[in-house]
């Protein structure tokens, strides 16, 4: 994990500034968090990705089970469109000392993160990791994926079978009383909460338990009163 550092004096690059509350913040990287995974084997999925272009900051993390995004405006009129990765870890171990109601910037280059918190003042500085990012062009390949004719592990009429743990990782993307909205494309269901989040998660395929097992259903409901007289 990488350990908060002292930001070097005399160090220069081109930046993006935003701020927002100890709980905007929280609840931005905490939509996210859950998705990243914890196998240190493998760097790429344990990151969290950054992406900054169009006026928006995107906070992304996946572990190829499910996947989260999470956006928040920056000011009107700020410039720049980069990526970095930090430790998901990291992030996870810095926001976790943040005050709810202090006031926190984020400075953000493709060098690193630095999170200030004001009363009481704390810096954070996260360098960028070298490792590559596990999906460098995540619009192109998300957009490919929200756009595809539902396959049959969705459309199955016994309906969709999912992991209870992968899908409660999304129960941090509500905020404000917002629910989740799901629906189905290509081979994943496709997570949204209001216009901040967007997330996938992979069904389970039990197309072969369910040809050889009774519907769960069976033995719950009483025989509607129309389908005895039709057998009759």
């Amino acid at each position: 994990m990488t350990v908060p550092t002292a930001l070097p004096a005399g160090t220069h690059s081109r930046t993006v500034t935003t701020t927002m509350s100890g709980r905007e913040l929280r609840l931005f990287f905490g939509a996210v968090l859950p998705h990243a995974s914890t196998d240190d084997t493998l760097p790429p999925i344990t990151m969290l990705t950054l992406d900054v272009a169009g006026g928006v900051l995107h906070a992304l993390a996946t572990d190829r089970y499910t996947l989260g995004i999470a956006r928040h405006p920056l000011p009107s009129g700020t410039p720049g469109a980069f990526t970095l990765g930090v430790p998901a870890a990291a992030v996870r171990a810095v926001i976790s000392h943040i005050k709810l109601r202090a006031s926190v910037e984020l400075t953000l280059s493709a060098e690193a993160l630095t999170i200030d918190q004001f009363d009481p003042q704390v810096r954070y500085h996260l360098p960028a990791s070298d490792a590559r990012p596990v999906l460098p062009d995540w619009r192109t390949w998300l957009a490919e994926r929200l756009t595809a004719t539902p396959e049959p592990v969705l459309t199955a009429a016994r309906g969709i079978v999912l992991n209870p743990t992968y899908l409660a990782r999304f129960r941090s993307a509500p905020r404000d009383g917002l629910g989740i909205e799901m629906r189905p494309a290509g081979r994943c269901m496709v997570i949204t909460c209001g216009t901040h989040f967007l997330g996938l998660v992979m069904p389970m395929d039990l197309s072969k338990v369910h040809a050889e097992a009774p519907d769960p259903l069976t033995g719950w409901l009483p025989t509607p009163p129309s389908s005895r007289q039709n057998a009759a």
